[in-house]
């Protein structure tokens, strides 16, 4: 336990600083090129994740859980399984790098509808080896409690990239080449530092173990269900501009309106995600060691702890963010219509926190394939929706979509996790209740300050509202107890 506290405040922390680098930057670009080049370039990004998705293959994910079931004795063992998983991402990334420079002029014309100059597919595919071995070592350090190293890689790859595009900026008037370019040498440097760690900090006892096939046999149904569902998400998104524009938007304000919502309103919601996801990371290993050991009494009381701190967290920080998105929005991106979209999503937040935390878990109980099933039902659903919803209903038909898609996927998460521990949600101690004590201290909280148009004033509010929620939940977990 005391390995597991070290490590999430080692994650929250590296985590923070990501964060804050990541706000600086995308608030740099939206300045700097505005909402309709950031619209653009998640397409540009979201079509690079499927390339990772194959690139990966799926490995990652296999090391970690086979890792985590052994004990440091099987030291021969675990060294086998990183050189061979590492091995299989080199293979399968170099692959996926030659088809897709090959393929660039289809997949500029076809893909991504001419957004990019096909020569700078063939520069992004070059950061493909060195995310997929990176993300193999990362796994490896993440199954043996080291994640120490796995922060240091994001912070490096992170910081890097923001100082290039801040740079490159301002002597080049070619956005996607900066974005790029920024992209393929922050994971070059941070690839250098993990594989260095990696060669020195590895066991070099050495046994000839074949363990490849035991690899692919758990990465080959994750990487299919992968694939399957990040190439459908892959058409979602480039979907959700074209249809837009059957709506009546012109092209460049249909990307406008996909740039704002899912470039920059998402992960702005997402910020303080960093608890959760770093919490949510340690427990893949966790589970899969509990789940080895068939130790459902503690996997049952885990969840259950999991399930309360995290709704409880999710449910409050959206209502904070509710509370502050005016004042933050315009400062940062000098942008009403942040806010406003901000506003509409916030009552996604405690789902989707949620649905990461169980992701992870049922990961751990060895269900990452029932996990990519419920992920490619929500991405056909939604794109049933894309084509239908949005050319009657334009933005709000997309915000529609990303309700029905969230919760969709939540409760079928949900659903699998509680048939898989036999554990009984609890919908009213750990969802109404704590709603209802939000609801009336941001009533209370409304009536003492009426305009909030300083900083000042919002951390008087937030104080004011975070104490009168905290002292009413207090007093509800006391009666409750008793």
């Amino acid at each position: 336990m005391i390995k597991f506290i070290i490590n999430y405040i080692i994650l929250i922390f590296s985590n923070g600083i990501i964060n804050i680098i990541e706000l600086l930057t995308n608030t740099y670009i939206t300045r700097k090129i505005g909402t309709a080049f950031v619209g653009s370039y998640s397409l540009i990004m979201n079509f690079f994740t499927f390339l990772i998705t194959l690139s990966v293959f799926g490995v990652p994910l296999a090391l970690t859980k086979l890792v985590s079931e052994k004990t440091t004795s099987n030291k021969e063992e675990i060294n086998a399984y990183s050189k061979s998983a590492i091995k299989i991402c080199l293979v399968t990334s170099i692959l996926t790098t030659i088809l897709s420079f090959i393929l660039k002029d289809n997949i500029a014309n076809i893909i991504l509808k001419d957004a990019i100059n096909s020569n700078y597919i063939g520069i992004l595919c070059l950061a493909l080896p060195l995310i997929s071995v990176s993300a193999c070592i990362c796994g490896y350090f993440n199954a043996l409690r080291k994640v120490k190293n796995s922060a240091i890689h994001d912070i490096i790859c992170h910081m890097s990239k923001a100082i290039i595009i801040v740079l490159f900026l301002n002597y080049t008037n070619n956005s996607y080449l900066t974005l790029i370019l920024s992209l393929v040498l922050s994971e070059l440097l941070a690839f250098i530092y993990t594989f260095t760690i990696y060669i020195l900090k590895r066991d070099k006892s050495t046994k000839n173990i074949k363990c490849t096939k035991k690899i692919l046999k758990i990465s080959g149904p994750i990487a299919f269900t992968t694939l399957v569902r990040s190439g459908l998400s892959t058409i979602k998104h480039t979907l959700i501009p074209l249809r837009l524009q059957k709506y009546g938007f012109s092209a460049q304000y249909a990307l406008s309106r996909y740039g704002i919502i899912h470039g920059i309103a998402l992960p702005f919601i997402l910020i303080p995600s960093i608890f959760i996801n770093c919490f949510s990371s340690l427990l893949l290993p966790e589970y899969s060691r509990l789940y080895a050991k068939s130790n459902n009494e503690k996997i049952i009381s885990y969840t259950k702890k999991s399930f309360k701190i995290t709704l409880l967290f999710s449910l409050y920080i959206s209502f904070i963010l509710y509370i502050s998105s005016d004042l933050l929005c315009y400062t940062f991106y000098s942008n009403n219509e942040v806010a406003y979209y901000v506003k509409i999503l916030t009552p996604l937040i405690w789902i989707m926190y949620l649905d990461t935390i169980i992701d992870n878990m049922l990961r751990g109980l060895d269900l990452q394939v029932d996990v990519m099933k419920i992920n490619i039902i929500d991405v056909l659903v939604s794109i049933a929706l894309i084509w239908i919803c949005v050319p009657k209903l334009g933005t709000f038909g997309y915000i529609l979509v990303l309700y029905v898609s969230e919760y969709l996927n939540g409760f079928l998460s949900i659903g699998l996790l509680l048939k898989k521990t036999s554990l009984k949600f609890d919908y009213m101690s750990w969802i109404v209740y704590p709603l209802i004590l939000l609801f009336i201290s941001f009533f209370i909280s409304n009536r003492l300050f009426k305009n909030i148009i300083t900083y000042t004033g919002l951390i008087s509010y937030i104080l004011i509202f975070s104490i009168l929620f905290f002292v009413l939940y207090l007093i509800f977990a006391r009666k409750n107890k008793a």
